[in-house]
């Protein structure tokens, strides 16, 4: 019988290895999980429920109003990132509008569902294919808008290392100034020329040094405001610095993004008790449940209203092109 050659020789050890690579992905996710629950148990076992009830009634409406509208200018600085990002890579064919909603409404549903890369890309692709754009375009868009996020991240981190957190013990100024200047590195080295990314058949193409330096400012106020939702919500009796907090915040957050759980729920609430004493995470536990609020809950209502109004008005003119 004659041999029958392998058409795509190298093609099984790579869909072996990518397969391989998921599975441990999952398994460090599960493990992750797993870890968080059984610590978040015990803390809230040793938390009397009378003294979160009392912390509960004690909250100030306008602790909650200050959280909704820090909220308000997280959610206009992501709107920002697809603005920048549609900008970039389709330039005057999709509007500001339908871009800053886009970015509004995959944001707030995102991030209460979790699994970014897919919900979001979903998202984006319903939204933009509304204005003919191609699915290379939007994947162009989401990795761009991806970026965005990520060096709000290091330009927020960057700062508090210079402004030396606490939890640093005095060494955080030295890796604070060498992000700084890999920050002022990659401005420079986009600055040059236009520069882009092959993967697989996708063509990421970078913004230039201008756009790069928006997209950290953006980052910037929309980590701040992310994170003075929850820290306008502590007592001032447990409420640490805000520098000293905003490390805390962070890695919680990059927690929950590394667990897949939705919106990093039980991972995120596990790491901040873990950050405060014992007597006051009463206090913390009341001031993160109203933060599920004011930043998942309700912009998730909001995003899925102003999608199924988006939705409405689509089919009503398909109905009148028809006829």
């Amino acid at each position: 019988m004659p041999h029958r050659p392998d058409l795509h020789p190298s093609s099984t050890p790579a869909r072996s290895s990518s397969r391989w690579l998921r599975i441990l992905s999952w398994c460090g996710s599960l493990a992750v999980l797993g870890a968080a629950a059984w610590i978040l148990h015990r803390y809230l076992s040793h938390i009397a429920w009378r003294d979160v009830a009392a912390a509960w009634s004690q909250l100030p409406a306008h602790r909650i109003a200050y959280s909704v509208a820090a909220m308000a200018v997280s959610f206009a600085m992501l709107a920002m990132f697809d603005v920048l990002a549609a900008r970039t890579v389709v330039r005057d064919r999709v509007s500001a509008g339908l871009a800053a909603f886009a970015g509004a409404v995959t944001q707030g549903i995102s991030n209460t569902l979790g699994f970014h890369a897919i919900t979001g890309t979903a998202l984006r692709y319903r939204i933009y294919a509304t204005a003919g754009v191609g699915a290379g375009d939007i994947a162009r868009i989401v990795g761009l808008a991806g970026l965005g996020v990520g060096l709000g991240f290091a330009v927020v981190i960057t700062g508090a290392l210079c402004w030396q957190p606490a939890i640093t013990h005095g060494w955080g100024r030295l890796p604070g100034i060498v992000l700084a200047a890999l920050l002022a590195a990659l401005l420079i080295w986009l600055a040059r020329r236009p520069r882009t990314l092959r993967v697989w058949h996708w063509t990421l193409a970078f913004p230039g040094a201008g756009i790069a330096a928006a997209q950290m400012l953006i980052g910037g106020v929309e980590m701040l405001a992310a994170i003075t939702a929850l820290y306008v919500l502590l007592p001032a009796s447990v409420a640490p610095p805000f520098i000293d907090f905003l490390p805390v915040y962070v890695g919680a957050v990059l927690a929950g993004i590394v667990s897949h759980s939705p919106g990093g729920l039980g991972v995120f609430e596990t790491i901040m008790l873990a950050a405060f004493p014992a007597e006051a995470r009463a206090d913390l536990l009341v001031a993160i449940v109203c933060y599920r609020l004011t930043y998942s809950l309700l912009p998730f209502v909001l995003a899925s209203a102003a999608l199924a109004v988006f939705e409405a008005a689509l089919k009503i003119r398909q109905r009148r092109r028809l006829r």
